[in-house]
């Protein structure tokens, strides 16, 4: 089967950022999908879902107009529960990453990342798949 990753973020420099080291690392293995919004990630991962695509995996930022990363990996946790989130952000409230409980959560990685780091989570949470 077909496996895909979306990477979310509402600032077009990050996500080309992000953009270039997810194709480095995983372009030959995964479907690759970009989204600049919560609202894009959601129908992305339901076109994923009906044409029987598993969205193994999505890196999402916190801070987004409109669905925020804490909501979207909650939206997602119900539309496709295998799918493993990890947070991105600049903004680290603590209550809201305690608040996020979801079993879907890999990790919350504060911005600027670490190459290194994230691609280490990423691969911990692909395996455990």
């Amino acid at each position: 089967m077909e496996k895909a990753i979306i990477c979310v973020d509402d600032e077009r420099s990050i996500l080309a950022a992000l953009q270039q080291q997810m194709m480095r690392e995983y372009a030959n293995d995964f479907i690759l999908e970009f989204a600049e919004s919560g609202e894009e990630a959601l129908e992305l991962c339901e076109e994923f879902i009906a044409r029987k695509i598993a969205v193994a995996l999505v890196v999402t930022d916190e801070m987004m107009p409109g669905i925020k990363g804490h909501e979207l990996i909650a939206s997602l946790a119900l539309l496709s529960p295998d799918t493993t989130c990890i947070l991105l952000t600049g903004y680290a409230d603590s209550d809201v990453i305690n608040s996020i409980t979801s079993a879907n959560l890999a990790k919350c990685l504060a911005k600027p990342w670490d190459s290194l780091e994230l691609f280490g989570t990423i691969e911990r949470a692909l395996q455990e798949q």
